[in-house]
């Protein structure tokens, strides 16, 4: 959410979180309905979120400083590379190697699902509770014929999936191009990403017909707004849901205000006021309504947001001793983009299921590599990673280069990284019980901050290198 005019931006996107597995877990092991439980888990979430709304502790979030806030920025990052990774690698193994589903060309139930491990993740592909494939997918069983079937649609997955990549990324970069006019590469530019997902959707479902693609199939026979059955659960299990609902909304909270801290950076030059409690009131509403009918949850996304002022802002470019900087003059705050396309969200659920079905799972794989890309720009960790591999003659001049030794930025470095890969271990684990504490380790980022960090590096380096970013 962009909390100043701009906001609130809310994006229903593939951005992973643990709690969701946890909950799809739980009830298979103790044989639970998941609508009501998953229900009951957004109904407390909301109830602490009003809580911390009332009680105004989004100003807790202060002792985040900026190097926190960028670990975690970068983890968010690293979750939609691996997501992208690891779904490539499940269509190769299942088309290229072979490994495909045996089962009846008369079913067209492959096999249920449930909601996604991501928190804030498409409304397409969370409301698509069952993949339902198609008889050619399901009737490959090693013949020659298949074989070359199979292989093919891996290859085009991987070549739909970077061209994606390559067609969204060279139209973000555009702006920079002395080619057209300059509203026209600022136009381009800002409808990169729609662009190249279009384009490659396209190509894949009409421009390859014969070669068959994994697409996201929807099942018409399920009803999308189906109110749970909220008396179905006990009462040990309705306190169960409180305890996960607790750490769900530690989870927004932390990353609802620091998309905030990030949008309100003073390099970003807005102007209009704030309201972090008040947009955390209005998402507890939210919710409570998404809960109910088993929607998937929203908060501010990352890097949803930053990339919404980006494509608002005025942007000039600055040369100072041979390194070229972008510098936002201005901002254009509106609340109308961020309605439009709320309301553009909302009117998708008109195309299932066509023709929303048609979009090939590999392109989706290409929008999660460009968000992760295209998120790195002005990640100071990222950066300072970067000058592990750099001459010291060509470092930027930036303001920590000029106060810091290189000696003390390297440790700082590998202390972040450090704590970077502790957020991948329990984030990203495969045990669903171990991302419950998921949490409780990103507040545990405080402490270390505060009273670890000093220990090691002098107090007057650490606030400088937590400074904001200045040429």
């Amino acid at each position: 959410m962009v909390p100043k005019v701009l906001g609130p931006s809310w994006a229903l996107t593939a951005h992973p979180a643990p709690l969701p597995a946890v909950i799809r877990v739980i009830c298979d092991d103790y044989d639970l309905d998941f609508n009501s439980f998953y229900a009951w888990t957004g109904l407390w979430n909301s109830f602490f979120l009003a809580l911390y709304a009332f009680l105004n502790l989004s100003l807790v979030m202060s002792l985040f400083r900026r190097s926190t806030e960028e670990i975690i920025a970068l983890f968010i990052s690293i979750t939609f590379l691996l997501d992208a990774v690891k779904g490539m690698v499940k269509i190769f193994w299942k088309y290229y190697y072979g490994h495909h589903y045996y089962t009846k060309r008369t079913s067209s139930l492959v096999s249920l699902l449930g909601i996604s491990t991501s928190l804030n993740t498409s409304l397409h592909t969370t409301l698509n509770t069952s993949f339902l494939a198609s008889p050619t997918e399901l009737a490959m069983t090693g013949s020659p014929s298949g074989t070359h079937s199979g292989r093919a649609t891996a290859v085009l997955s991987l070549l739909i999936m970077l061209g994606t990549l390559w067609l969204g990324y060279t139209l973000y970069q555009f702006k920079k191009s002395p080619y057209l006019h300059q509203c026209v590469r600022e136009t381009l530019s800002d409808c990169a990403l729609p662009i190249a997902v279009l384009t490659f959707s396209l190509i894949s479902s009409y421009g390859f017909q014969e070669i068959e693609m994994s697409k996201f199939r929807y099942n018409p026979s399920e009803n999308l707004f189906e109110m749970a059955k909220m008396h179905s659960l006990s009462l040990r299990a309705i306190s169960s849901t409180m305890g996960l609902g607790f750490l769900l909304s530690l989870l927004f909270f932390i990353e609802q205000n620091l998309v905030a801290a990030l949008v309100n950076a003073p390099e970003n030059r807005l102007v209009k006021g704030t309201a972090y409690h008040w947009d955390l009131l209005l998402l507890a509403i939210i919710n409570t309504g998404l809960s109910l009918f088993g929607l998937p949850w929203i908060h501010a996304a990352y890097p949803h947001s930053p990339l919404h002022v980006r494509a608002l802002a005025l942007v000039e470019e600055r040369v100072e001793n041979g390194h070229i900087y972008e510098t936002i003059v201005n901002v254009k705050e509106t609340r109308l983009t961020s309605l439009g396309a709320s309301v553009l969200v909302g009117l998708s659920l008109l195309l299932l299921p066509f023709p929303l079905q048609w979009i090939p799972k590999p392109v989706l794989y290409g929008l999660f590599l460009y968000i992760a890309l295209t998120s790195l720009d002005g990640n100071q960790l990222f950066s300072r990673v970067a000058l592990l591999l750099k001459e010291q003659t060509s470092y930027p001049p930036t303001h920590y280069i000029r106060r810091v030794p290189q000696r003390k930025i390297h440790y700082f470095t590998g202390l972040q990284v450090l704590q970077l890969l502790l957020l991948c271990a329990f984030g990203m684990s495969s045990l669903p019980y171990m991302k419950m504490i998921f949490p409780l380790i990103m507040i545990a980022m405080i402490p270390i901050r505060y009273n670890l960090l000093p220990r090691i590096i002098e107090a007057k380096y650490l606030d400088a290198m937590d400074a904001e970013h200045r040429p």
